[in-house]
């Protein structure tokens, strides 16, 4: 009878070392791990009672129009990242616990007035406000996982943790919220993330002070430009880039392939957990690899998936369509800690907020530009899997062409 519960307590208490192993707990990223799960939490029920709005319920394979429509959509909260978002963040560096707390709090209390407006047309505007809302939070963590990065830990490590603490919390949250929807409706699922997200809120703001930079009374400084950085911001930027469009132009795809292809339950759970199991094991290497690491990442991620896809486009084979999912999910997932790393190391404090809201901004922009190769391309395995196997060699031309940019310069 206990040993279900005895084996959730083991699972809680090893999630918990590993956020306080390596002085994270002194250095403070133990407590913003705490900070991000209770985020990533209060997310996983926010999509658990949004499940079937506009935005979560749109049948990909129903028609192109509609799928167009949902690749429209997501690129809205990022409409405002870039020109609002990014620049405001940068202004206050030397208050960036008020940031993830205001953010993550001011999500709390949206939620809490969705609850309240799940039956009306109001839901879709609060909704967005909370995405954007969440992407600013995003913004706001990631600039602050240098200040709190332990001295034995690299920053790719650190990412992954923050990130394996994200999945475990969305991962239970999920689950209890499809449980609270059944029994009372997803109102009070709602409610729920709203209290989860405003005690992340309360413990945004007891972060240790070093969260913050030192306040700079000087008004003057440079623009930053993205594209213009050195290559080892803009290399593993390339190869991201490229990644991401691969995997919004596997999800299309596939979706559509799968679909006229008449393809099994067994097949279609294949994909998809191959999937996600590639992304959790890109995830679990980032958190054990060196600080070094970020230069071979940039290289590595792009083969694997490369032969993949031109293994799925010769021979539409399921143990090929399957390892393309896979390989896509890890290298995707890499690219994306690789990023943050080379972001968080080398970009100026008081420009991490422009440089991460324009690289996440151009990263969803890939992830809809690969989507949108897939509504367009006929759901032939030779089309859709050759445009893929394209991806990682235009991201190694782009970062060629990145970096030449940075030499003219």
């Amino acid at each position: 009878m206990g040993r279900p519960r005895d084996y959730s307590s083991r699972a809680v208490r090893r999630v918990r070392d590993a956020a306080r192993a390596d002085g994270a707990d002194r250095s403070g990223l133990s407590a913003l791990i705490s900070v991000h799960a209770l985020h990533a939490a209060g997310d996983a029920l926010v999509t658990v009672a949004l499940a079937g709005t506009l935005f979560f319920s749109v049948p990909i394979g129903e028609a192109r129009s509609r799928v167009a429509l949902y690749l429209v959509l997501t690129m809205l909260p990022f409409s405002l990242l870039v020109p609002i978002a990014g620049p405001l963040l940068d202004r206050f560096p030397h208050g960036r616990r008020n940031v993830l707390a205001l953010t993550t709090g001011g999500r709390g209390l949206l939620t809490w007035v969705m609850a309240g407006a799940t039956a009306s047309l109001g839901l879709y505007p609060l909704a967005l406000a909370v995405l954007v809302l969440s992407r600013a939070y995003g913004v706001a963590r990631s600039a602050a996982v240098p200040r709190v990065r332990p001295p034995g830990v690299g920053l790719v490590s650190a990412n992954a943790r923050l990130n394996i603490a994200a999945v475990t919390a969305g991962a239970g949250a999920a689950a209890l919220g499809s449980g609270v929807a059944a029994l009372v409706g997803s109102g009070w699922v709602l409610r729920l993330a709203s209290l989860l997200l405003i005690a992340g809120a309360v413990l945004s703001l007891r972060l240790p002070s070093h969260v913050d930079e030192a306040a700079d009374r000087t008004t003057g400084h440079a623009p930053f430009r993205l594209l213009a950085a050195r290559p080892v911001v803009t290399g593993p930027l390339a190869t991201a880039i490229a990644l991401r469009a691969l995997a919004g132009l596997l999800t299309i795809f596939l979706a559509f392939f799968l679909r006229a292809e008449g393809a099994s339950t067994l097949l279609i759970a294949s994909v998809v957990g191959a999937a996600a199991v590639g992304q959790l094991a890109g995830t679990s290497l980032a958190a054990r690899l060196p600080e070094t690491s970020c230069g071979m990442l940039t290289v590595a991620t792009l083969a694997a998936p490369l032969v993949a896809c031109l293994g799925a486009a010769l021979t539409a084979g399921a143990p090929w369509v399957v390892a393309a999912a896979a390989t896509t999910g890890f290298s995707a997932s890499l690219s994306k800690f690789a990023l943050d790393a080379a972001l968080q190391e080398h970009v100026p404090g008081r420009s991490m907020g422009t440089a991460f809201s324009r690289a996440e901004t151009g990263l969803q922009l890939a992830w809809v530009v690969g989507g949108a190769l897939a509504v367009a391309v006929p759901t032939v395995a030779g089309l859709g899997f050759g445009l893929g196997a394209a991806l990682p060699v235009l991201g190694v031309l782009l970062a060629r062409r990145f970096a030449q940019r940075a030499v003219a310069d």
